[in-house]
């Protein structure tokens, strides 16, 4: 007898859904379509339905995606970039402006997908250069940052000498082509075989349910969700607008200014009530009213919501308090060069704090010094311990997958509907692209960049099987609670790059020593970070364009075309904020790039404790082997504290909305089945509002930060 494999993630199927499916009758964006997302029987059963329909119902049109590429996406290259690098965020904005234009212009909902997806993967570009790119300037340029001696790590003519920026383009092209090509075998896995729960996808359904009935002619249908997207988005926005809208000649929000006429300014910031950033020795309690934290909580429900939050729980009531009561030390390398010693205990940070060393040291409190220091590496091995667990757990399934590429071919290949052409991209494409760019990186990197043809050759194939490997794990991440690990993902890379290079430098040597095998692993992880922001991209894209019925092929050849054109204008841009952050000519919080910036501090003088390292990862392999989430729990003890409230605190209103109110009210009344499935899908219409609010708040405030006269 065949073993039943077992599931994390499909809901049950209603009585109503299995008859529609053995009928044949259910219908994209009908009431049952809605009342069993995530059942796998659901999914299998539209993927059959769209391999011989949306060939006619998927529609690609090269004018409408390059319009919407070259005004909506590639604009937004530039404004994500820069409100990233204020406050740390990778907003959605070009997504939501995509569907607008969409929705105004009633574009077909596979039209809609389509560009939707292909300006968000141009806006997307941007994220490795975010997060790790502005690392290298800020080392070789910021005082902040100068090694023990007082010099920068990586000097700024080696910059310049190594052209970095036409490398990083040509090899985050061809890396992020990689992500969508490996999203082949990922859309299976993922989205048909064993949906991933993708929280908050269901509000993109909605917006395409929407265009759907603008398209056909219902508006009087679509009147009624638009309303309610509408008064959510107007309450969201107005508090978001207090919140962050910076006013007056002190450039000050107006809720912020409120709270310091009240007197409680040292204990809130930008939307968060924290405990005094000096008062906390063994941790830090901070609570951010955020939109988006919310509606994740609620698109997740409180089970898996609470796992994430159970993370940081961990982190900040546990391993911090550990880390200051057992006086742990960390490692800040400038000070060796001013105190004699670059370690520290954290129980000291507040005595190290004078006017002489303030802006050296990067740790206002031993609670935020234990935090990043030590609570931070064991989160990143636990990201690793439960993702590979996980990995190799889906092994047979892989293997699977596999053998059906590699064992059928022309007529016989599931991407491929005899008479009709292809329904997916071909997947032996996946050789053709990571054959390439393992060619071409290798070349760039050696006979352009000048880097040893040693370490440019490992890095080429480290970057192949790594953009499969991390890029797996950060999807499922992505799949299972709404977030990205990208910082998470981009330390362990660096980590690695650094090792390898350190090796291969014993072979072939690299003439500018450590600071040049620093610069190469940065500008590694830089397009490695591109290249897994794009791979979980295209899943909410594929997800919501199941259920929409567009063909995968048009989202990959959109999202390809995207990838060219946001590729050159995210590095250049980067290349710009990056040394306008680093001279001090804008003031940018950049908390990625400072953190990366710390890691390689510390990697370049030898310091990583790899016993906390390790211990991480046996975290991160225990959950995963007890609840099947451990990647989901790694990334919750490398969130912030105050986003993984928020995300429980809409999980928790969700489960008492449903106990209390939707199902008791169901009970009472005799509501039918499809009642009570209009009414959730009533929440999701307010959570979508919720959701796309602070996206559009992010995008005018960038907008606004970045004007002459603001």
């Amino acid at each position: 007898m065949a073993r039943v494999r077992r599931s994390n993630y499909r809901q049950p199927v209603t009585p109503k859904g299995i008859e529609a499916v053995e009928k044949g009758t259910l219908e994209w964006f009908d009431t049952e379509m809605y009342s069993n997302l995530n059942t796998e029987m659901l999914e299998e059963y539209l993927d059959h339905k769209n391999r011989k329909e949306s060939f006619v119902k998927s529609h690609f049109s090269w004018a409408k995606l390059l319009f919407i590429v070259l005004v909506v996406g590639l604009p937004f290259t530039v404004i994500s970039q820069y409100i990233a690098l204020k406050i740390g965020l990778v907003t959605g904005g070009a997504f939501y402006v995509s569907y607008l234009v969409g929705m105004w212009r009633r574009w077909k909902p596979t039209q809609v997908n389509i560009a939707s997806g292909s300006a968000t993967a141009t806006d997307r570009t941007i994220t490795g250069f975010v997060f790790t790119f502005p690392a290298i300037y800020l080392l070789a340029q910021s005082s902040q940052y100068v090694m023990a001696d007082g010099n920068p790590l990586i000097p700024y003519e080696m910059i310049e000498s190594t052209n970095i920026v036409p490398l990083a383009i040509v090899a985050s092209f061809f890396a992020s082509l990689m992500g969508l090509m490996y999203f082949i075998i990922f859309r299976r896995l993922w989205l048909v075989e064993d949906p991933l729960p993708a929280p908050g996808f269901q509000a993109f359904v909605k917006l395409l349910d929407i265009s759907n009935n603008l398209s056909e002619g219902g508006v009087k249908h679509a009147f009624r969700s638009i309303k309610l997207v509408f008064y959510s988005f107007l309450g969201m926005f107005a508090f978001a607008f207090l919140r962050d809208f910076p006013l007056g000649s002190d450039k000050t929000s107006l809720l912020t200014k409120f709270m310091n006429a009240v007197g409680l300014s040292s204990i809130y910031t930008h939307g968060r009530i924290h405990t005094p950033y000096l008062v906390p020795e063994w941790t830090h309690i901070s609570y951010e009213f955020t939109g988006i934290g919310f509606a994740i909580g609620w698109f997740l429900k409180f089970r898996s919501a609470f796992i994430v939050a159970a993370g940081s729980f961990v982190t900040w009531f546990f391993i911090v308090p550990m880390v200051y009561f057992l006086d742990v030390p960390i490692y800040i390398p400038v000070l060796e060069g001013i105190a004699g010693t670059g370690y520290i205990s954290v129980s000291v940070i507040p005595e190290y704090i004078g006017p002489e060393l303030k802006p050296y040291i990067p740790y206002p409190s031993p609670a935020f010094g234990a935090a990043q220091g030590i609570a931070k590496i064991i989160a990143i091995g636990a990201i690793l311990g439960g993702g590979s667990t996980a990995l190799i757990k889906m092994l047979p399934t892989f293997k699977t997958v596999l053998t059906d590429i590699t064992k059928t071919s022309g007529g016989e290949k599931r991407e491929w509907v005899p008479g009709k052409g292809w329904y997916e991209w071909p997947t032996q494409h996946i050789w053709i692209v990571a054959g390439t760019a393992f060619v071409l990186i290798f070349l760039t990197f050696w006979l352009f960049g000048g880097f040893p043809w040693l370490a440019s050759l490992a890095f080429s194939g480290l970057l192949v099987l790594l953009t499969f490997m991390l890029g797996a794990i950060a999807v499922k991440i992505s799949g299972e609670v709404g977030t990205t690990p990208v910082s998470g993902t981009s330390f362990l890379t660096l980590l690695l790059l650094f090792g390898v290079f350190t090796l291969t430098n014993s072979v072939v040597k690299f003439q500018g020593g450590k600071s040049e095998i620093i610069l190469m692993a940065l500008v590694g992880t830089t397009v490695f970070g591109s290249a897994i922001s794009l791979s979980s991209e295209i899943m909410w894209d594929f997800k919501a364009g199941l259920y929409a019925g567009t063909r995968p092929m048009h989202l990959i050849k959109g999202e390809s075309v995207a990838i060219l054109i946001g590729t050159p204008a995210a590095a250049l841009a980067a290349a710009f904020f990056s040394s306008q952050l680093a001279s001090g000519a804008l003031a940018l919080e950049a908390p990625q790039a400072h953190a990366f910036a710390v890691f390689v501090q510390i990697l370049a003088g030898g310091k990583i404790m790899f016993s906390i390292f390790f211990l991480g990862m046996f975290i991160g392999f225990t959950v995963e082997m007890l609840i099947g989430m451990g990647t989901a729990f790694g990334l919750g003890m490398y969130l912030p504290l105050q986003y993984t409230l928020m995300m429980i605190t809409g999980g928790a209103a969700r489960e008492v909305w449903e106990r209390k109110y939707l199902n008791a009210k169901a009970k009472r009344e005799g509501w039918e089945e499809n009642k009570k499935t209009f009414k959730l899908l009533d929440s999701y219409m307010i959570m979508t509002g919720v959701y796309i609010a602070e996206a559009i708040i992010g995008t005018l405030l960038a907008i606004w930060l970045v004007l002459p006269f603001s």
